[in-house]
C-alpha cells in the first residue's frame, strides 16, 4: 500500500509539473549543441551587464503607487531624450545561485533583481505555492513570451530556478475581503529579475524562447501558501535537507522519490507522519538518540 501511495504522489506532482504555466507549452523539437556551462554563462553575463548599463526602466512610474495597484515594467535604451535616466545596472541587487556543470564543478550564476515594493507579509520559499501575476520577456526584445495579468497559483517547486529564487525576495500582500464576498490585495510585493539561461530554460528552445536565452520576469506576489506536497506534516521546504533550494536531490532512502514527495522518507514501513513528532513537542523524534530523526532513520 505504501508503494502505491508513493506512486500516486509522484503522478500528481508530474501533473503539476506539466501544467505549470511557467513552462512554455509550445516546445520545438530542435537539436541544439550543448554549450559548456561556464563558457555560456560568461558570454551571457557579459551581455546582461551591458544591457543593464545601457538600458533603464520606468522607475518613476513605480513611485507613490497606490497600495492596491501595480505598473507594467517598461525597459528602454538610455539615449536621446532618455540620456539622463538612471540605468538598471545602478539599481540592481545581485544574488548568486550555484550551478553544477557537466564536470560536476560548481559554477556560480548571478541573477539581478529590483524590488519596487517589498510587500507587507511573509516571504515564500522555493517550495511554496505562490499567487502571482507576471510577464516574461527577453533582453533586447519587446516580445512577451508569457504573461498572466491576473494572478494565478504556481507551485514554486516546479518553476524555473531563477523565478522561484526571485519570488523568495518578495513578500505577500494583505488580503482585503469586500462586502460582496470578492477580495482584493494591497501592499503586495512587486519587482523584476534578469537571469542567465541556466536559471531559465537553457538549451531547451520553444516557439517563443530560443535556446540559451537570458530572461526577464516582472512579478507581483499577491499571496502564498506554505506547502506540504506529500502531506506528511513536514513543510516541503524543511525536506530540503542540504539547504541548496533544490528539493529533488534530497532522497534519504534513495528510492528515486525525493523526500518532499515521499510519504515514507526512510522506507522503514512506517509513514513519515506517524514517526515525525509523536509527542507533539514540535521537535522531530529521535528514539535511539543517534542524532538522526526517526523519520529519516530506518533502523531506529
Amino acid at each position: 500500500m505504501i508503494r502505491i501511495l508513493k506512486k500516486s504522489v509522484l503522478l500528481i506532482s508530474t501533473f503539476l509539473f506539466i501544467s505549470s504555466c511557467s513552462n512554455d507549452d509550445n516546445n520545438v523539437n530542435t537539436i541544439i549543441d550543448l554549450e559548456p556551462v561556464l563558457d555560456q554563462y560568461i558570454l551571457e553575463n557579459d551581455s546582461i551587464v551591458t544591457y543593464m548599463k545601457t538600458h533603464f526602466y520606468n522607475y518613476e512610474d513605480f513611485q507613490n503607487l497606490a497600495s492596491n495597484s501595480s505598473v507594467d515594467l517598461v525597459i528602454d535604451t538610455i539615449a536621446g531624450d532618455n540620456s539622463n535616466k538612471v540605468s538598471i545596472f545602478d539599481q540592481i541587487t545581485t544574488f548568486t545561485v550555484d550551478i553544477v556543470d557537466e564536470n560536476e564543478e560548481i559554477v556560480p550564476h548571478n541573477m539581478y533583481y529590483v524590488i519596487n515594493r517589498e510587500g507587507n507579509g511573509q516571504n515564500p520559499s522555493v517550495a511554496d505555492s505562490v499567487f502571482v501575476s507576471y510577464k516574461g520577456f527577453r533582453p533586447y526584445s519587446d516580445d512577451v513570451f508569457d504573461s498572466k495579468p491576473f494572478p494565478v497559483w504556481l507551485d514554486n517547486v516546479f518553476n524555473i530556478r531563477g523565478f522561484k529564487e526571485f519570488t523568495s525576495f518578495l513578500k505577500r500582500g494583505d488580503v482585503i475581503i469586500n462586502n460582496d464576498g470578492t477580495y482584493d490585495f494591497e501592499n503586495f510585493g512587486i519587482g523584476f529579475v534578469i537571469m542567465p539561461s541556466k536559471l531559465g530554460y537553457y538549451d531547451n528552445s520553444t516557439s517563443k524562447i530560443p535556446a540559451y536565452s537570458p530572461l526577464i520576469f516582472q512579478v507581483n506576489l499577491h499571496t502564498l501558501n506554505v506547502t506540504d506536497h506529500d502531506l506528511d506534516t513536514i513543510n516541503s521546504i524543511e525536506e530540503d535537507l542540504n539547504g541548496d533550494n533544490d528539493l529533488f536531490n534530497d532522497d534519504t532512502d534513495e528510492d528515486g522519490i525525493p523526500n518532499f514527495q515521499d510519504i515514507d522518507d526512510d522506507n522503514d514501513g512506517i509513514l513519515t507522519k506517524d514517526e515525525y513528532d509523536q509527542n507533539g513537542d514540535n521537535v522531530p523524534d529521535d528514539s535511539d538518540n543517534d542524532g538522526i530523526p526517526d523519520y529519516l532513520d530506518s533502523d531506529n
